[in-house]
């Protein structure tokens, strides 16, 4: 399982707005949509972004010695790129990288700012935020952010995947997991079985979740159920913004299968349900398999399907709440807001925030995340763009 802990970035006005592929805009975005959902359902709200960099399909020349990642690396500043130098394997300094480029690209999008002008801080919980407040001439009341009063992100980063989701009134948190994160080694040499692994996370799974999940038949079947439930718990705590601080075991999910590739989650905290929080759990596919990066992969009677669902599907899991359970002991995060009681009442109103339409998660490129000026400069190193 991978740690539990925030990331920074930063933003730009000129920055691209990442499109998806030609191929998502015929229908391929990476979590397919039901055969039953509305011909014309309404439009995500600007700053609902759901992007994913795929890094298995990004090879910089020399690595992170090359033209292309150094020249990525300039647009951060110094001290985050100490922090994506610091990993030791290459795919860690690409999901760092990335992770901040991602970050910055949503704030130009959706603030209108300049790249090199966008500030962002972290909570004592290392949830990252976008501190326009420090921004002198930054004015939150200007049409960019009228309508996105409680902007903020997430990020997450596992497998072959670092994604973002942004909201512009509930808090959000996001997770993705990735396939054979339950494969380390037992005492006796081999991979744990989930029976295992279930014995072992006793005080974080609860008992209704360790049934739901032996539930399934497959060991194979298990594991993504697995995923899937700790995806949801990553998401609730980054959301909520307590890193480490909340066991989480305290958190108990359940869910509810909306097509193939998706199901929608609800959670109780100590036994209480959360009823102000939602949770969509969203099925994405890697490189490795026949099918290519990503798509709306369809079930289908051949084995190799079957096979490929199973051990290359990764699970990003997003979670939108109120205000009122995020935790800021430095108080800079919430100082951002300008709907700070967003979620204080279960009504129609909160329900039409956060059951607003998202948009399924889409591929985006390196070079989308480059800020449209340096895009021939980003060329001349070698990188892709379009």
């Amino acid at each position: 399982m991978k740690a539990r802990s925030g990331e920074v970035g930063a933003s730009e006005r000129t920055a691209p707005s990442p499109r998806p592929r030609a191929e998502e805009d015929a229908g391929g975005a990476m979590a397919s949509i039901p055969r039953d959902a509305p011909a014309n359902p309404p439009a995500p709200h600007p700053a609902c972004l759901r992007w994913a960099v795929n890094i298995s399909r990004w090879h910089p020349s020399d690595d992170h010695d090359g033209p292309e990642f150094r020249f990525l690396l300039a647009l951060l500043p110094e001290h985050e790129r100490e922090e994506c130098l610091r990993f030791r394997f290459m795919d860690d300094k690409k999901r760092a990288l990335l992770s901040r480029l991602m970050q910055r690209a949503a704030c130009a999008r959706v603030a209108d700012v300049p790249h090199a002008d966008v500030l962002l801080r972290r909570t004592k919980g290392k949830k990252p935020f976008f501190a326009w407040t420090e921004m002198p001439l930054f004015d939150a009341t200007r049409a960019d952010l009228a309508a996105a009063p409680n902007f903020n992100f997430n990020v997450s980063h596992e497998g072959e995947f670092v994604v973002l989701a942004s909201e512009p009134v509930a808090i959000v948190g996001v997770d993705v997991a990735a396939p054979g994160q339950l494969r380390n080694r037992n005492r006796k040499g081999g991979a744990p079985s989930v029976e295992e692994t279930l014995e072992s996370f006793r005080e974080t799974l609860s008992v209704s979740e360790r049934n739901a999940i032996r539930a399934f038949q497959t060991e194979a079947e298990k594991e993504d159920a697995f995923r899937r439930h700790w995806s949801c718990k990553e998401a609730l705590v980054k959301a909520m913004g307590v890193g480490l601080g909340m066991e989480l075991g305290r958190a108990s999910f359940s869910f509810k299968k909306q097509h193939e590739h998706a199901y929608d989650a609800v959670v109780e905290v100590d036994g209480e349900p959360k009823t102000k929080w939602r949770f969509r759990t969203e099925r994405v596919f890697g490189s490795s398999d026949a099918f290519g990066c990503f798509g709306d992969v369809t079930s289908g009677s051949n084995e190799h399907s079957r096979e490929y669902k199973n051990e290359n599907a990764h699970w990003i899991t997003t979670a939108r709440g109120p205000t009122e359970d995020v935790t800021d002991a430095f108080g800079a995060f919430i100082n951002t807001w300008r709907a700070p009681d967003a979620g204080r009442e279960d009504d129609a109103t909160w329900r039409a925030v956060v059951d607003a339409p998202a948009p399924p998660f889409s591929l985006i490129e390196v070079g989308d995340l480059v800020p449209r000026e340096c895009i021939d400069a980003f060329r001349r190193a070698g990188g892709e763009a379009r």
